[in-house]
């Protein structure tokens, strides 16, 4: 664990709300500063670090009076960029202590899915790195409404792992790790991301049955900063020194490894940073096809097509079992895709009137989870 602690060099870390919150409702400025130092220490070390933090909505909340979290969605925003507000003055203030300047860093699930817009959250977030500067990611609660948020900011520092190629994933929380053993007992495990066999220690409580929410998030969060070669730590961040830890190489919470090879860059923008538009079913030929090895997906395979998408759209595509096996961008429209799916490459033209592409996605357009 020492010599691999030695080569995490860019790390995302993230930040749960419950962690910064205190009794009050307020924000926790000492939890804040101790963190911030964790990663002044950090960037002392030759580290790259990007933040991503929770906490905006509770912040907003305190600082409005009130007292009960809003159904309304608008509601939340008015809280959200309240917060923000208190959030980022905290940060600034906190990395200052320590010689470092901190970045308010605002995006949405929207952003990552348009290629231009990726590419240039993805160049600014690195000048960032190279120039001292500690981004502090969180989603644009103003704009992002359901069809575009990332849901929760486990996604969200999931996907900044893959967009900066980070080496790992540290999920800071308010609880030891993700394992406890059958009498409800914290326990430290590892294993590796891609191991859905790990939720059988996610117990809700004592003798309970498999949890939901926060641990789920973070599971599916180290499946997908995998993607990009990036290994993943869930930890107790009560503890005043858990960051430092875990980067000195100590075992500490719940260490989760990433065995998938790292994706290219684009690959891992069809993977993990789109906005998904429609699906297609495939036939048992093209998902063997698709498996076995550089295979484009043409429309001869597909079976079904779902939702209302235009070309050059995300589009996932699955087996009849129902599970995704993927994503790509799709060459024919929704309405295009329906007429010629099952057909073969050559009877393309003939059923459209016209002839574009043979293949329905073109394998440099697609990654196979």
């Amino acid at each position: 664990m020492k010599s691999r602690a030695s080569e995490l060099r860019r790390v995302v870390v993230k930040v749960g709300s419950s962690l910064l919150t205190a009794a009050d409702g307020r924000l926790d400025v000492a939890r804040i500063r101790g963190l911030s130092a964790q990663i002044a220490r950090a960037r002392k070390e030759g580290r790259e670090i990007a933040l991503v933090s929770s906490g905006a909505i509770a912040a907003g909340m305190g600082r409005l009076g009130w007292r009960r979290r809003p159904a309304r969605m608008d509601d939340l925003q008015v809280a959200a960029a309240v917060g923000q507000m208190g959030l980022i003055e905290a940060y600034e203030e906190a990395f200052a202590r320590n010689g470092l300047h901190a970045a308010q860093t605002l995006l949405t699930a929207e952003d990552l899915a348009h290629r231009a817009l990726y590419l240039n959250a993805r160049a600014c977030l690195r000048r960032m790195l190279a120039r001292n500067v500690i981004p502090v990611v969180n989603e644009n609660d103003v704009i992002a409404t359901r069809e575009i948020r990332f849901g929760d900011n486990d996604r969200l520092a999931a996907q900044l792992a893959n967009l900066l190629e980070a080496d790992a994933l540290v999920m800071l929380t308010d609880a030891p790790g993700l394992c406890r053993d059958s009498a409800g007992t914290d326990v430290v495990c590892e294993g590796a991301a891609n191991d859905d066999g790990l939720r059988r220690f996610v117990f809700s409580k004592p003798g309970g049955g498999p949890g939901s929410g926060g641990m789920e998030s973070k599971l599916s969060a180290a499946k997908t900063a995998a993607r990009s070669g990036a290994h993943s730590f869930i930890a107790d961040g009560r503890a005043d020194d858990a960051l430092t830890r875990i980067l000195a190489g100590e075992k500490v919470g719940t260490f989760l490894k990433a065995d998938a090879p790292r994706l290219s860059a684009r690959k891992q923008w069809l993977a993990s940073g789109l906005h998904v538009r429609g699906a297609l079913t495939l036939d048992a030929g093209a998902v063997r096809a698709l498996l076995s090895g550089k295979r484009s997906l043409l429309p001869a395979g597909v079976s079904e097509v779902h939702g209302a998408f235009s070309r050059g759209d995300a589009v996932s595509f699955s087996g009849a079992d129902g599970k995704i096996l993927g994503y790509g961008l799709v060459n024919y429209d929704a309405s295009d895709a329906r007429k010629v799916s099952g057909a073969r490459s050559g009877e393309i033209g003939k059923i459209l009137g016209f002839a574009r592409e043979d293949e329905m996605i073109h394998r440099d357009n697609m990654t196979i989870l």
